[in-house]
């Protein structure tokens, strides 16, 4: 079971990670004021170490089933594609699903991808995860 926890995590953090990069590529805009730069870098470590709420946790386990789905289903779907065009545009539909089943289950998407990640490395986190399942 905690493996299905960590490979749904890790196809989740995949899926957004096109969603994550554009994000970045504006923080890292070089015509962003430096200071602002340092600000917004120096607030990701603190943010990450915040302990999970079992509220958040609970939004998140609830938005990872949803996400499984989706992933299924258009996995499906990607089977019987016969151009690269339509292979992308199915993707960017699954991704705009999952964003609005992660958004639907009361949390964003950056916290979705933090708990994500910190879970692949906290045993703990992990438990109260399969917990709430």
């Amino acid at each position: 079971m905690t493996n299905l926890k960590t490979l749904t995590a890790a196809v989740a953090l995949a899926t957004f990670g096109m969603a994550s990069s554009a994000v970045m590529a504006q923080a890292n805009d070089p015509a962003q004021d430096p200071a602002q730069q340092q600000y917004g870098a120096a607030e990701q470590p603190a943010a990450a170490a915040a302990p999970v709420s079992d509220s958040d946790l609970q939004n998140f386990v609830a938005a990872a089933n949803e996400v499984s789905e989706i992933r299924d289903e258009f996995t499906g779907r990607l089977e019987g594609v016969e151009s690269q065009e339509e292979a992308q545009a199915l993707q960017l539909e699954a991704q705009e699903k999952m964003v609005e089943a992660v958004e639907a289950s009361g949390i964003d998407v950056t916290q979705y991808n933090e708990i994500a990640t910190r879970l692949q490395a906290d045993p703990e986190l992990q438990e109260r995860a399969e917990a709430m399942n």
